[in-house]
């Protein structure tokens, strides 16, 4: 009998199977998935989550992997359960809305740490607008801290704020690198999100483009941000951060998410076209 081909993890691609069952346990009773659900799985590696989101009475399962290699395993999967869908492709680019039969309504996923940030803007960009209103993501615990992050932390940023002002995001467990194989090099998180309003906030393109340049030299104040990004004069920006009851030396990570309405109403800022461009996507 020939000898079964070792498999080997790709790290630079996000290959850090999950393998403790308590934390899939956790997910599938955190998420409460039921009857009517359809969910969305990224990255299912060699399938452990995406058993136990089948162990659930959930209406279909589409998963989305990048990775030829582990097509075997998940086909096999797929094949024990008709509610089970694979679709191949990267997941930043795949075209979610043409592809797969149903809209999901949540999303319930061990994401590639290293493309969390763009993965989560798609998410935004293109799935909420579409139903999905819940998402339970494994990411770096570093990423989580920014996502989740208050006003007037220093952790704050664009994604964060965006998050926010569409509903809120928090921390529900962190995960220690022994629950993965590999292990990584870093902690993990379980972030949930919750979007309850503003759903198609993340295609305003003023909106992108104010947060992205005001964050885009977190040392500097917002009126410094604003002259070098926004072609805004010091005198003009000192004005509109003065109207808004806000100190000279503001920066981006002290404001709450009611100013950044405000200041997304400030003709200055305002951008024409209303969708995002890929150059708009930011760190989160």
């Amino acid at each position: 009998m020939a000898e079964k081909k070792r498999f080997i993890h790709n790290t630079d691609i996000g290959q850090n199977f999950l393998i403790d069952g308590s934390v899939v346990d956790f997910m599938i009773k955190r998420a409460a998935v039921g009857k009517g659900d359809v969910v969305l799985e990224i990255g299912p590696g060699d399938g452990i989550l995406t058993r136990g989101l089948l162990s659930a009475p959930l209406e279909a399962l589409y998963t989305v992997e990048l990775d030829e290699r582990l097509r075997e395993g998940i086909e096999r999967i797929a094949a024990r359960d008709g509610r089970c869908s694979i679709f191949w492709g990267d997941a930043v680019r795949f075209d979610y809305l043409s592809k797969l039969p149903r809209r999901p309504t949540k999303i319930i996923a061990n994401l590639p740490y290293h493309i969390t940030t763009p993965l989560l803007w798609t998410f935004l960009e293109k799935l909420v607008p579409a139903g999905v209103a819940y998402m339970l993501l494994m990411v770096q615990l570093e990423s989580a801290e920014r996502i989740v992050s208050p006003a007037g932390h220093r952790e704050r940023s664009p994604l964060g704020v965006t998050v926010e002002a569409m509903g809120e995001a928090e921390i529900v467990r962190r995960i220690p690198p022994s629950a993965f194989h590999p292990q990584p090099r870093v902690n993990s998180a379980l972030v949930e999100i919750k979007i309850e309003k503003n759903r198609d906030l993340a295609n305003n393109r003023t909106w992108r483009g104010l947060l992205k340049r005001s964050f885009a030299q977190r040392r500097k104040t917002l009126s410094n941000n604003w002259s070098a990004g926004c072609g805004i004069e010091r005198a003009r920006a000192l004005e509109i951060l003065e109207k808004h009851g806000l100190s000279a030396t503001a920066r981006a990570e002290e404001l709450a998410v009611d100013k950044w309405f405000e200041l997304a109403k400030v003709p200055d800022f305002y951008l024409k076209e209303k969708k995002a461009e890929k150059n708009d996507v930011m760190e989160a």
